[in-house]
């Protein structure tokens, strides 16, 4: 026997009504001309009957009832942005729009339940990244609805994110940047010039001023970001930072200056004398390049990639490179840029070997019988040595 999905509704002309026997007497409320609103309304007057012995009058209903997942989401998006950056908050409503309100925005915020969330993410027909990336905006809007009370448990406490890999690091070669700046457009080379021998990011020299250039110094100051148009602050603080230019920056970034003739107070325009974009320069001008040039595509981040190892493989010290990228710790280099450490700068040994022994690394005599006397251990070490001594 087929099940009756309509239980305690009836239609009578265009109208579903919604019936029902509590307490020895038949209640009839009219609920709407939507079957799918309709199942809706019963849905929450059967939880009121099963949890109050009856429906509950409208106003103490509008108290209980548990706003929709899209109704919440308007007024969390509302507050949100005015506590981020707008480039985030273009992801996050990116992420809502096309991910999670179609699947949640039409159920009470109340019902979704951790599983709803774990078949969600099993859903999602992407990139375990771009996965992790959409849960942020979930998380935070859970987070403000259970401190809200709206919610009695933040169930977002209980998913994880997706393993991910780390990023792929396909940094371009001297000569291959040698072979790209010989053929990108002259409007841009001193751009890419920048870009490959300071390591900022895109935003960041899209927002670069004149009033941030010190050419007499040799400097730069970072404060700000440009991103589709909307002006906002760096990445981290961190990402604020001065950092040191070198020779062929100096020399490009006194080419654009003057070649810009006080026509705005950005260093770098697109030739139509409008601000940098990313999805303009990758597509007219970077892949162009790197097709003329025969180098395999990559991405635009590369050109911080390329800095990076290029600097690193020459030896230089890896706090200045920390620095320069404006990354938040030195943690961060060494993760992503280990393998392209030359030897002498890896923990092999060797530095203690010199230090220790002096240079008869690989002859007859026994190193322990010349240890060098002028060898200055770690003085926190001696220290510490001296006071348990005396314990």
């Amino acid at each position: 026997m087929a099940k009756n999905r309509n239980h305690h509704l009836r239609k009578i002309g265009d109208t579903w009504y919604f019936e029902c026997m509590i307490n020895g007497k038949r209640i009839k409320k009219a609920l709407s001309t939507s079957l799918v609103a309709a199942k809706r309304l019963r849905k929450r007057y059967l939880q009121e009957i099963l949890l109050h012995g009856n429906i509950l009058p409208q106003q103490a209903a509008e108290k209980e009832r548990s706003p929709l997942f899209g109704e919440f989401a308007q007024t969390w998006s509302c507050l949100k942005k005015k506590e981020i950056k707008e480039s985030t908050m273009r992801d996050y409503r990116s992420a809502m729009n096309l991910y999670i309100l179609p699947k949640f925005g039409n159920h009470p915020i109340r019902d979704i339940s951790y599983l709803d969330v774990e078949e969600f993410k099993a859903e999602l027909e992407t990139s375990a990244k771009r996965v992790n990336n959409i849960l942020v905006p979930l998380r935070s809007l859970f987070k403000m609805a259970f401190k809200s009370g709206v919610v009695e448990d933040n169930i977002m406490l209980k998913v994880d994110n997706l393993r991910t890999d780390p990023p792929v690091i396909n940094p371009l070669t001297p000569d291959e940047v040698r072979k790209v700046l010989e053929c990108i457009h002259p409007h841009y080379k001193n751009f890419f010039i920048t870009a490959f021998f300071t390591g900022m990011r895109f935003g960041e020299m899209a927002a670069l001023k004149r009033t941030s250039v010190d050419l007499q110094r040799r400097t730069v100051r970072i404060c700000e970001t440009l991103v589709y148009g909307v002006e906002g602050r760096p990445k981290t603080k961190k990402s604020n930072r001065e950092i040191g230019l070198l020779p062929p920056v100096v020399d490009a970034l006194t080419q654009q200056i003057r070649a810009m003739d006080r026509k705005s107070p950005y260093v770098f325009l697109d030739r139509s004398g409008r601000p940098m974009t990313p999805d303009h320069v990758r597509k007219v001008i970077w892949k162009p390049a790197l097709k003329k040039a025969k180098i395999p595509y990559r991405p635009l981040i590369q050109t911080r990639h390329t800095f990076a190892t290029m600097m690193i493989d020459a030896g230089e010290d890896i706090g200045w490179v920390q620095r320069m990228l404006g990354h938040s710790s030195l943690q961060m280099i060494y993760t992503k840029y280990y393998s392209w450490m030359k030897n002498e700068t890896k923990a092999d040994g060797s530095a203690f070997m010199r230090n220790f022994y002096g240079k008869i690394v690989g002859s007859e005599i026994s190193p322990v019988e010349v240890i060098r006397v002028d060898f200055t251990p770690n003085l926190r070490q001696v220290k510490e040595r001296a006071h348990s001594n005396k314990l």
